[in-house]
């Protein structure tokens, strides 16, 4: 901050804070998903980027699908955020011996080794060869749906759900170190048209805790939050923001022309505002995919939304940012009285700048971390509600 300062005064330190606040969004991450045909690896990559098969991005699913070649899938909520769709080991186009040069191993961040039914030779060979290389990589077993709901038919009167994953799980695990003893990877049992069940929720937060913290952050910010456990990880990380945004709030506090610290601190509070609002999932679009997940009805949890909330987020502008903070039951009389005296101290030469700055910086903080605390009580009882459906 000082040097940003004195390089470019003012102007340096509020773009190295905005910086801090949105650097996450150029931070590169590439996570490659190797499989065979039919291995559910397209609609793996659609789930993992909120996508159907039908949407504008989406990869192509059907049996027929073969990957010839590497191919990149943005996510849409950050285009830093690419999955790639590899091609399988051990094809006529792609020998074991060239495999690794030909996908440009090093490029990715992670990998997703997927199978429909069981993992092979080819694969335990890819698995030894990527920790040869120090690449992170997690085992992941689709289509488990159907296994259930066959087994279900097959043994109407028997049939235990909870046991049939727990022997897939062991059956697979029992493969994996036969053919992989060297290793403690994870390994996931999904089906990739049911994101909120089994083991996909795990693999999304795993998959997050897995990469270094810059990195991390780009996941946390990128993935949708759909379990209370996500839901607490996001308000975590927001919550550690807040100074940031504060501070620079207390840069324009330091500016002696009135009128300008309360503008700026309108837009900071209600960039921010929005930004919380769609990390913690109150949205349409993430309500409207909660509901598709899970099975609640996408009009009770936007009406839980409003009751709280009593305003459309999305649309307020900085100029309506007093009735925005006075919906969400904040006291309006500590923002305009701050301002007030804030202005008439921002008058005095270099010490009453200094306090109209420290002013502005506190009372950012302050506002900004009363309306996460009641985004926080409404997501949280969001969540609750569309994950009783799964129950």
């Amino acid at each position: 901050m000082e040097k940003a300062f004195n390089d470019n005064g003012m102007e340096g330190c509020q773009q190295l804070i905005r910086q801090s606040l949105d650097g996450w969004q150029d931070m590169n991450i590439k996570i490659g998903v190797i499989g065979s045909s039919g291995s559910g690896k397209s609609s793996l990559i659609n789930a993992l980027r909120d996508l159907n098969a039908d949407q504008g991005g989406a990869a192509k699913v059907g049996s027929n699908e073969t990957t010839i070649k590497p191919t990149e899938y943005p996510h849409p909520k950050n285009e830093q955020l690419v999955v790639v769709d590899l091609p399988g080991v051990g094809t006529p186009k792609f020998p074991r011996d060239s495999y690794l040069d030909a996908i440009e191993v090093d490029k990715y961040d992670f990998f997703l080794l997927v199978a429909q039914k069981r993992f092979y030779e080819n694969d335990g060979w890819l698995a030894k060869e990527l920790i040869q290389r120090k690449k992170n990589f997690f085992f992941v077993r689709t289509h488990i749906d159907n296994e259930v709901e066959n087994d279900k038919k097959a043994h109407p009167s028997t049939h235990n759900k909870e046991q049939l994953i727990a022997d897939i799980r062991r059956k697979t695990e029992a493969e994996l170190e036969q053919n992989v003893p060297e290793t403690s990877m994870m390994l996931f049992l999904i089906d990739n048209y049911k994101p909120a069940q089994y083991d996909f929720p795990d693999l999304r937060e795993q998959l997050i805790d897995k990469f270094p913290d810059l990195k991390k952050e780009v996941l946390l910010l990128t993935i949708r939050s759909s379990t209370r456990s996500m839901l607490d990880k996001k308000v975590k990380y927001l919550r550690s923001r807040i100074w940031k945004a504060a501070a620079l709030s207390g840069t324009f506090g330091l500016v002696p022309i009135p009128g300008t610290s309360f503008v700026a601190d309108a837009v900071i509070l209600v960039r921010e505002t929005k930004f919380y609002y769609q990390q913690l999932g109150l949205d349409s679009e993430s309500l409207r995919r909660l509901s598709q997940e899970t099975g609640a009805e996408f009009s009770t949890l936007q009406t839980m939304v409003e009751e709280t909330i009593c305003v459309n987020i999305m649309e307020f502008e900085a100029k309506n940012f007093l009735a925005l903070i006075s919906s969400l039951g904040i006291a309006m009389a500590v923002f305009q009285a701050e301002s007030a005296v804030e202005q008439l101290v921002a008058l005095v030469p270099v010490i009453g700048q200094a306090v109209a700055g420290a002013m502005s910086s506190v009372t950012t903080y302050w506002i900004l971390g009363e309306i996460l605390d009641k985004m926080y009580d409404v997501a949280k009882e969001v969540i609750e509600l569309a994950t009783k459906q799964l129950q």
